[in-house]
């Protein structure tokens, strides 16, 4: 037979077979059909395959199809993480074996956060994936493991079996990819004699080479020299147009046409541009990457067919342009010249600074740069006034303290009143790995190779100026290392080198992207946490620290227990020097060590109690919900011309055995930075819902209940699924759902705003717009959004007595109210003069403690069942 055909017969095979991955744990089961370019899983609900699980990160791993444009084959990995290098905290395991990046096999199973299990299969029919998918379950609906959207599955699959031992390994390279006979099955399983950290580091680097490939990329990226000739193509470009061949010259091409004649013509003011080409009846945008100095030209191609710019397409312009700076292998990042904020950056300045991307929009020139603020600002200056200022060496912090001489090209970018500074840069040695330590500037310490004192001093300094401009804290923490006496006696001064990098390296690990860690002198380091957004930030640095420091060392064959004292100084306007802040965390540090070991202590007790119970409270938090200590009360809104009721308001309560009842002011912005907000908000909506209808049955209620919706679960990608999930799981009809969102929520994200709203409304369910009158924004939102009803502030209402202003707004309100046919509500009423003057005003309806208090389920419903009884308003 044709060795040929055979070939094709066989690649075809295995390009119609199906990739699946089962997922399940001990509330659901979920089969999932691969199809797409991209899946990320975990327990964000924005992930494509969102997990509901504590012990699951909350983007834990990355899915990435793989072709292979030769043999027309496809392969799926499985990446520990995200794309940024960030891995998950439990990690994957894959028969048994830990992994950071790995081909997924037929049958291999995987483990998530040692709690969700997953099997995958590469099928060769569609019934078999039904057979699968009749064992799916789902033991309560939206929990556990939650179910991605379905492909087309109406595909012809044929037969084949994948032998798991003879399927050809995928090995990789910096430029190209090619398929080798099986070698290594994971990057776990390397010679035995490597060290663990050794195999660490290959994985680690594997990962970051596998998520940079442009083979991974679904849209086409090709590469041509000064000449025009085709030098790369991936994937996509070889599948989108066949007529480009590599090493070949088609300069009539419309992807190439002019494109080396337009770039020698306008090299000199940029090194990137956009147009747009046509090709028959299709549309693409073309981004096009000059690399001067290897004379290369290379493009990013994005099928633009049928689409109108709207703003929406200005969003995916800004994805794509995204996209493309992260392929550039030069570092580029844009600051805003008034700020000094780092606005945009690429992955390329990541990996040469050592930061993650999040943590690099974290900075400002201030800390990228090795100059004084003083300095930063008139470099500014000059390169706002002379745009064409050519390249200049300059000297950049790395993550590590280490400084890294990089050669500096800069342009000016004007968006409004807005002044932007484009940065490009790459190392002045060709070797990318390459650092300029400056240690003979004596700013190192050559023993753990970190930050001394004196370079400390100045990132302070920097640090200080900053907080005091952006109003922002900052704190210094010393750590000093203990050993016992007779051990100090036994280890010789080369263990105790060892143990002192060793020390530094396991510091230097618990702080964030941004923060500084320095010696101090002897056996004393010190860190700076600059742009902290909440003491409790600080407190779980702290945490952190010690539990990282926690573990012996093991040091020629020596098991080393350490002692660890800390003393933390937070910046206030009493601590606002860097002499008061230093010495402040110096005698913070001495109270620590009078303590005992292996504790921190604030030189400011307020704070230290603080944090104290906000560690405390996160951790009863994190098991109130499986306790059942949340709770919710009911508060009725009545319409004052005949005492009718027009809406009940939910709201929510913790009943906790120690700390009593608390309110959600006391509980949800924690919530909010952990994440619960999500899993509790939840409960919410389902629990209020399921009672209303109850009351709905009993005739005891026929009017909409309401319930408040954080910023965070609005802005959730899947908000509407969630809340549709839950209307029918409660059998509530959606207009007797009304949903209370506050201006700031909408102010965040006014598209996402619009859109959200819009599909509620479409389903039937009410909108309130909440402590309406606070924003400046407040009258546009109700001409641009469908809003059923408007709640006066609280505060509004609560100062009428005393301030004619309020009642000026609140008159106008309600006269907006009615001309805009809004219901208008007056909450938080506490006195019979604020309610004498809201009817005065014509207020129609009101809320507050005057006519009840929030109520449990039982007392509502006798207070629903006679609400005349009830109600004082005389």
């Amino acid at each position: 037979m044709n060795s040929d055909y055979t070939a094709t017969v066989f690649n075809s095979q295995l390009r119609n077979l199906l990739h699946v991955l089962v997922l399940k744990d001990k509330t659901s089961r979920h089969t999932i059909l691969l199809e797409d370019q991209r899946y990320t899983l975990g327990r964000d609900p924005r992930n494509n395959i969102p997990i509901k699980s504590k012990k699951v990160s909350r983007i834990h791993g990355t899915i990435l199809r793989r072709e292979d444009a030769q043999h027309k084959t496809f392969s799926y990995w499985l990446l520990d993480g995200d794309l940024m290098g960030n891995r998950s905290t439990n990690g994957i395991f894959i028969n048994d074996k830990r992994c950071l990046v790995q081909e997924l096999k037929h049958g291999d199973v995987i483990t998530l956060g040692m709690e969700v299990e997953g099997e995958y299969h590469i099928l060769s029919d569609v019934n078999q994936l039904e057979s699968l998918r009749e064992e799916d379950f789902d033991s309560h609906q939206g929990g556990g493991v939650a179910n991605t959207k379905r492909s087309d599955e109406n595909k012809i699959h044929n037969s084949i079996d994948y032998d798991r031992e003879n399927t050809p390994t995928i090995i990789s390279s910096s430029d190209t990819l090619f398929i080798s006979e099986p070698t290594v099955e994971s990057f776990e399983e390397n010679s035995s004699n490597a060290s663990s950290a050794d195999a660490s580091e290959v994985q680690s680097d594997e990962l970051s080479r596998l998520a940079s490939f442009p083979e991974w990329s679904p849209n086409p990226i090709i590469e041509i020299d000064w000449s025009g000739r085709v030098t790369y193509l991936n994937p996509s470009a070889t599948t989108k147009f066949p007529t480009l061949r590599l090493n070949e010259t088609n300069s009539s091409h419309p992807v190439l046409e002019g494109l080396v004649q337009g770039i020698k013509k306008n090299s000199a003011s940029s090194n990137l541009f956009v147009r747009e080409i046509t090709i028959k009846n299709q549309v693409f945008e073309q981004y096009i990457h000059y690399l001067s100095e290897q004379k290369l030209v290379r493009c990013y191609i994005f099928d633009f067919t049928g689409r109108r710019i709207t703003a929406t397409q200005v969003n995916e312009s800004e994805q794509r342009y995204k996209a493309v700076l992260n392929q550039i292998q030069e570092g580029i990042f844009l600051v805003d010249a008034g700020s000094k904020k780092v606005l945009e950056a690429n992955s390329a300045l990541a990996n040469l600074l050592g930061y993650g991307l999040d943590d690099l929009h974290c900075l400002s020139l201030n800390d990228v740069l090795f100059l004084s603020p003083g300095e930063v600002e008139q470099k500014i200056d000059f390169w706002l006034n002379n745009p064409n200022s050519g390249s200049e060496t300059l000297s950049y912090r790395r993550k590590n303290g280490f400084l890294l001489e990089l050669e500096s090209s800069h342009s000016t970018i004007s968006y409004g009143d807005q002044k932007i500074v484009s940065f490009t840069v790459h190392p002045v040695s060709q070797s990318l790995g390459t650092e300029t330590i400056i240690q003979e500037q004596g700013l190192f310490d050559l023993e753990t190779n970190l930050p001394n004192s004196q370079l400390f001093l100045e990132q302070l300094n920097t640090a200080i100026a900053n907080s005091y401009r952006l109003e922002q804290l900052l704190c210094v923490i010393f750590v000093e290392l203990e050993l016992p006496k007779n051990l100090k006696e036994k280890i010789n001064n080369k263990i105790q080198l060892t143990l002192l990098e060793g020390f530094s390296k396991r510091l230097r690990s618990s702080l964030r992207g941004g923060d500084t860690v320095a010696r101090w002198q002897g056996n004393q380091f010190v860190c700076l946490l600059p742009q902290v957004r909440s003491i409790r930030d600080i407190g779980k640095v702290c945490h952190r620290i010690l539990e990282t420091l926690k573990p012996p060392f093991f040091l020629e064959h020596q098991k080393i227990h350490i002692k660890t004292s800390m003393g933390i100084a937070v910046y206030d306007e009493e601590n606002n020097t860097t002499e008061t802040i230093l010495a402040n965390a110096q005698k913070a540090l001495k109270k620590s060590q009078e303590l005992g070991s292996n504790n921190y202590k604030f030189i400011q007790s307020n704070i230290q109690a603080e944090i104290e119970r906000l560690l405390k409270l996160e951790k009863l938090l994190n098991s109130a919900l499986e306790k059942k200590e949340l709770s919710l009360h009911y508060q009725p809104r009545i319409r004052v011309e005949n005492k009718q009721i027009t809406g009940v308001e939910a709201f929510l309560r913790w009943n906790h055995p120690e700390l009593g009842c608390m309110y959600p002011g006391q509980f949800l912005p924690l919530a909010e930075e952990t994440g619960l907000i999500m899993d509790i908000g939840e409960w919410v909506l389902e629990t209020a819902c399921f009672q209303h209808k109850i009351w709905l049955q009993n005739n005891v209620i026929k009017q909409p209940i309401s319930i408040n919706i954080s910023g965070y679960q609005f802005q959730q990608p899947n908000f509407t699924n969630v809340i549709a999930n839950i209307l029918e799981q409660t059998d509530l009809p959606p207009h007797f759902l009304e949903l209370e969102i506050t201006e700031e929520t909408i102010a965040q994200e006014l598209d996402l705003a619009e859109k959200t709203i819009s599909e509620l409304k479409q389903m039937g369910v009410k909108i309130c717009l909440d402590d309406f009158g606070k924003g400046m924004s407040a009258l546009g939102y109700l001409k641009k959004f469908q809003i059923d009803t408007i709640k006066i502030d609280k505060d509004i209402v609560q100062n009428l007595e005393n301030n004619s202003q309020d009642l000026a707004i609140v008159s106008a309100i309600i006269g907006v109210g009615k001309n805009f046919n809004i219901a208008v509500v007056a909450e938080g009423i506490e006195s019979k003069e604020q309610l004498a003057l809201l009817l005065e005003l014509g207020c129609e309806e009101i809320q507050g403690n005057l006519l009840t208090e929030p109520l449990k389920m039982g007392d509502t419903t006798n207070f629903l069942a006679n609400p005349t009884q009830s109600l004082t308003l005389s």
